[in-house]
């Protein structure tokens, strides 16, 4: 069974107006959109961490972000 099949209409057409605001950026806006979501991932993900664990150091918590993304599965 295919995403598509399982993926409400909704959700379609938003992943398709999303698709047409990248495309109509230029790839500098692409790679800056980028960087920032990368950015505001690694932030939620700490904050997650420090909430979960409180008695971490920063460099504890550095560490388990970087690790989550170099050990990151997808699909």
């Amino acid at each position: 069974m295919s995403l598509e099949s399982v993926e409400p209409e909704h959700v379609r057409a938003a992943n398709e107006i999303q698709a047409d605001i990248y495309r109509a950026m230029t790839p500098q806006d692409r790679l800056q959109q980028a960087l920032r979501m990368n950015r505001t991932m690694r932030e939620l993900l700490a904050a997650g961490l420090r909430e979960r664990h409180p008695d971490w150091t920063e460099s504890q918590i550095r560490h388990a972000v970087a690790e989550h993304i170099l050990y990151a599965r997808t699909g």
